[in-house]
């Protein structure tokens, strides 16, 4: 079934498809492309960890507020589409445009909804990255090179969480961490990751591969218990691929890695 046969059927499918997936297409672009990620990386080394992640966050966001503030064809797609489909976008506690709203207020509300998503996305990826790092070293025993290379390699612990929907991510995140509570930015930041919020415990997670090549996955996860409204989509990260046919998630995985690595954490 094409993407426009799959659209008619839910306007959730719409959006993902003809404006969330655009989007971060072009956001990733511009991300490889960044002089601000290639100045991160010449200074990193001379900062801790949490002051490199603030600067990684702001540069997202910063990305996002230059993708909407140059005209471009896939924005004005996105604008659109949200117009069309407004009632079936998840606004939450964002900067909820009004009914009547016109191009202009759905594309402030679309930036908003966009930073904060890529802010929530870099939290929940230090989460499985913080605590596969805890696992690596504590449990398979590994340090220097090898810790570096396992954690490269177990990029499954975001790709699992970035294929379930909205309410199931939520009730998947609770029941590996054992927190009740729901991960929001900004209530919070990078560094209340590093320094321990929401660790996902050694009893979730499993080692496979043979020694040298082991990889970090979760364990079995008990049966979420959510009943959907709208269907299941893929994360667009997950769903787009680069040159190499890896997923765009693999991409962000690599970079934080690179950036603990910078930052003296892999040792």
């Amino acid at each position: 079934m094409s993407p426009h046969q799959l659209s008619d059927r839910h306007p959730k499918v719409a959006l993902y498809l003809e404006a969330y997936t655009p989007l971060v297409e072009e956001w990733f672009q511009a991300l490889r492309a960044s002089d601000g990620l290639r100045e991160l990386r010449r200074t990193a080394p001379g900062r801790d960890l949490v002051g490199n992640l603030e600067r990684l966050d702001l540069l997202f966001r910063d990305l996002v507020d230059d993708l909407f503030d140059r005209p471009a064809p896939v924005l004005g797609q996105a604008v659109a589409v949200v117009a069309e489909h407004r009632a079936a976008v998840v606004w939450e506690d964002q900067l909820v445009p009004p009914p009547d709203a016109g191009a202009e207020e759905l594309a402030a509300s679309l930036r908003h909804k966009f930073k904060r998503n890529i802010s929530l996305a870099l939290l929940e990826a230090l989460i499985c990255l913080e605590s596969a790092l805890t696992y690596g070293r504590q449990t398979l025993g590994l340090s220097g090179e090898a810790l570096e290379r396992t954690l490269r390699d177990s990029t499954s612990m975001l790709a699992s969480l970035s294929v379930l929907h909205d309410q199931q991510e939520v009730a998947r995140m609770r029941q590996l961490t054992g927190d009740p509570t729901e991960i929001q930015h900004p209530r919070f930041t990078v560094a209340d990751i590093v320094r321990g919020a929401f660790r996902i415990g050694p009893d979730k997670l499993r080692a496979v591969g043979p020694a040298g090549q082991q990889k970090i996955r979760f364990g079995s996860v008990a049966p979420h218990g959510v009943e959907l409204s709208s269907p299941t989509m893929k994360c667009p990260a997950h769903r787009l691929t680069n040159d190499e046919g890896q997923p765009l998630n693999n991409e962000l995985w690599g970079l934080l890695v690179d950036v603990y690595r910078m930052s003296g954490r892999l040792a």
